[in-house]
């Protein structure tokens, strides 16, 4: 009995001191963020209690009433502090730059490591080493100006179905979500373009993947704002991991699919491959490099899936939003359709091409404004290796600076009335008087998207063929449905409109 006493005071005392670089993370977090301007904090909690619970509808609200808070006392960072833990955010463009222009500090912050199961070292969640940037240079020529023209073919017959498919709405006079008809023609184009397989989700209207795209990053935001289910017993105890594993099963195995599909046709000579690297497709790009030994199959199947999530999310909450903005504004669609109209012809079944989409340049400005209002991705991190000064602010290794167009973009300091639609808030003139990193939807610096490019071209032609089809209204009140904070900027309650056909 004696000797059992003390080793249950050692074990204890074992457990005990694996909380202690806890504790002293805690500690050095707590007394840089206590130098920092941020809305008041609990000694323990942080600013846990002001967010926990809420729905990602509401979340936005409370960080750009924050920011807007620190702005009037003229703030350029906030801090926030969750369960010791410091989250910078920068308030302006200048102070972003900080980050953003690093080479050093580009590695994604903690909340990333809920979606390592699924992307793994794809380049979105790869840490900025020798690895991330092979993987980049390799991947470029996929995304070269000489290709996009390439993939006009796939865009126009796609949107083309996705507005056959909206006409039944015209006919009808009825209520339409348009944002699940934008996301399956975004994915069956994301599909054929980069992986060189038709899925036809537009005809498949319960397209699993689909489903478990949007299920798997609910969860992840649920994670982050709620640090209690980030216990394995309370994930699992609350059904969240069941889910999680259904859902992760989901997404691989479609992913896994589409390779093996694709390498059966190299090896069958059911597709020529393209020698020029330039012309390949993103994934026999990727699989010529699996028979050089580049890269290996999981290697493989994680840029895969990196780029059929982030390539058909984003586009989808940037088109969806930019009808919505649209809606709300008849005389701007006005406007942009009569553009189309100049450019393309009365035809609304003309084809669109890269060489006219050049020419649009009131819808340029229109998209522009609608990604600042409701950025496609509300916010990314970065997790500190090292100390890093912003703004006068030393902000410790070990914390995260949330980089957050949401908040960046509704900067009334930068632009004024922020919650206005105004397009020629992008004449030349007026961007010249801001900083560069003010507007970032694509973010920006060694670590901008590298599919830039071909969203913005993807969304545009979708677009002019809904435009020029379909005069869009709004059913609901603009504030009616919320941009939800979450990995890709959802509506909370879709797009509802109402189409009448022009022709």
């Amino acid at each position: 009995m004696t000797i059992i006493i003390p080793i249950i005071l050692g074990v204890v005392l074992i457990y005990l001191s694996t909380w202690i670089p806890t504790l002293r993370k805690f500690r050095r977090h707590w007394k840089y963020g206590n130098k920092m301007p941020g809305p008041p904090a609990h000694p323990i909690y942080g600013n846990l209690g002001s967010i926990v619970g809420l729905n990602t509808e509401d979340l936005p609200a409370v960080f750009i009433n924050w920011a807007a808070e620190q702005r009037d006392k003229g703030n350029s960072i906030m801090r926030i502090m969750l369960l010791g833990t410091v989250y910078v955010w920068p308030l302006n463009g200048k102070a972003a730059a900080a980050i953003v222009d690093s080479t050093i500090e580009t590695n994604k912050g903690d909340d990333y490591g809920f979606f390592s199961p699924w992307l793994g070292g794809g380049l979105l969640l790869e840490g900025y080493g020798e690895r991330w940037r092979s993987h980049r240079k390799m991947l470029t020529p996929a995304f070269h100006f000489a290709k996009l023209g390439g993939y006009f073919e796939v865009f126009n017959n796609e949107a083309k179905i996705m507005v056959d498919l909206l006409s039944d709405f015209c006919d009808s006079g009825k209520t339409v979500d348009i944002f699940p008809y934008v996301k399956r023609c975004a994915l069956d184009i994301i599909s054929e373009t980069a992986m060189g397989i038709k899925i036809d989700a537009q005809l498949n209207h319960d397209h699993k993947y689909v489903q478990a795209v949007e299920g798997f990053n609910k969860i992840g935001v649920l994670v982050s704002f709620n640090p209690h289910l980030k216990n394995p017993f309370i994930f699992w105890a609350t059904g969240y991991k069941a889910q999680y594993d259904d859902y992760l099963h989901t997404l691989k195995s479609f992913t896994e699919k589409v390779i093996k599909e694709r390498r059966t046709a190299h090896e069958s000579g059911e597709v020529e491959v393209e020698k020029s690297k330039r012309m390949m497709n993103f994934l026999d790009l990727m699989l010529s490099m699996e028979e050089s030994n580049q890269l290996t199959s999981e290697d493989i199947r994680q840029e895969v899936d990196t780029f059929m999530f982030a390539g058909h999310d984003t586009t989808t909450s940037s088109t969806s939003w930019a009808c919505w903005n649209m809606a709300h504004h008849p005389d701007v669609q006005e406007k942009v359709y009569k553009e189309m109209i100049e450019v393309f012809g009365d035809d609304p079944s003309t084809d669109i091409t890269l060489e006219n989409l050049g020419k649009l340049n009131y819808l340029d400005r229109v998209l522009k404004e609608s990604k600042r209002i409701v950025p496609p991705v509300p916010a990314l991190q970065r997790k500190l290796t090292n100390d890093l000064e912003i703004d006068g602010y030393m902000v410790p290794a070990g914390g995260n600076v949330t980089i957050s167009p949401m908040v960046l973009h509704s900067n009334h300091l930068v632009f004024e009335n922020p919650e206005k639609f105004d397009p020629d808030r992008f004449l030349p003139d007026e961007v010249s008087k801001r900083h560069p990193y003010d507007f970032m939807p694509f973010l920006a610096g060694p670590r901008n998207c590298i599919g830039q490019k071909f969203a913005q071209l993807n969304e545009k032609v979708m677009l002019c063929h809904i435009i020029r089809n379909f005069k869009i209204e709004a059913t609901l009140g603009y504030k009616e449905t919320k941009q939800c904070l979450e990995v890709v900027t959802k509506p909370s309650k879709g797009i509802p409109v109402r189409l009448v056909r022009r022709i």
